[in-house]
């Protein structure tokens, strides 16, 4: 008898410390006083943190900030349009689309942008000949604004171009439709290299990254959240690439030389005729 009462007397002990440490309260029974050692074990919680609620915001609203929750690189929670959000006027766009969209023509732009400078720089450093050191706007014009002879006449490289570039992007939206699907589909032995890792836009392996990069998860991010800042830059500087050749007539690094060489009378002021 007396081992019972000390068991009795321990687990009594136990459950009441428990009660008061997790905060729960006592059962009352409606039966009687044989189960009032019964209770409810309530755990203290804290709520959790969104994902990205430290970000720096950018013209975020409470609308935007409802989807856009950090999670995709360089979100700030800027959507003036709404184009992301699931239930207003972007609603018709998959969003995961419209993010994926952004890193491929951020990346796009940044080979458009070295590309249509380029030739303007190695022109006048005479590393080209001066029949391919032409304007941005000038290149792949038909008839071609250059006298360079290429393999074939402008017609032919235009059709080939299209044929590859259509290859390359339909079997980018089928990895992207089901990730995975490239690496199981026979491309001459490549196939084994085109797997991607799951996650369309950053496929990785020997052949998207040869070099490595993103190794551990933080300096992952970190290199996506460069990518998207310098591919929207780049988009920007395309569209910058635009306006100077209609407004000023020559290309964008004729009109950096222009500028160096007379800030006052060349500068945008000027070439829009504010002055």
């Amino acid at each position: 008898m007396a081992t019972q009462a000390l068991v009795s007397s321990s687990l009594s002990s136990s459950v009441e410390i428990a009660r008061q440490i997790l905060g729960a309260r006592p059962l009352q029974s409606p039966i009687g006083s044989s189960r009032k050692g019964s209770f409810v074990v309530r755990a203290a919680s804290t709520p959790p943190v969104k994902l990205g609620a430290d970000r720096p915001l950018w013209f975020a609203s409470q609308q935007s900030l409802a989807y856009l929750d950090g999670s995709l690189p360089g979100d700030y929670g800027f959507d003036p349009l709404g184009l992301s959000d699931p239930e207003g006027p972007g609603g018709f766009i998959e969003p995961k689309w419209l993010a994926y969209g952004e890193v491929i023509n951020g990346r796009y732009a940044m080979l458009g942008a070295v590309g249509a400078i380029a030739p303007e720089i190695f022109g006048k450093a005479g590393l080209v000949p001066p029949e391919t050191a032409l304007p941005w706007f000038k290149t792949g014009v038909i008839p071609p604004a250059g006298t360079y002879n290429y393999w074939a006449d402008p017609y032919t490289l235009f059709v080939f171009e299209m044929a590859l570039m259509g290859f390359a992007e339909h079997r980018r939206f089928q990895d992207w439709a089901n990730p995975g699907s490239m690496g199981k589909q026979y491309f001459l032995g490549f196939e084994k290299y085109l797997g991607g890792s799951g996650e369309p836009a950053y496929p990785g392996g020997p052949l998207f990254n040869p070099l490595g990069f993103g190794k551990d998860e933080k300096s992952l991010k970190d290199l996506k959240l460069k990518e998207v800042k310098n591919g929207r830059l780049a988009m920007l500087a395309i569209l910058g690439y635009f306006i100077q050749g209609l407004v000023t007539g020559v290309g964008p690094f004729q009109n950096l030389l222009d500028h160096l060489t007379d800030p006052v009378n060349n500068n945008v002021l000027t070439n829009l005729k504010f002055h």
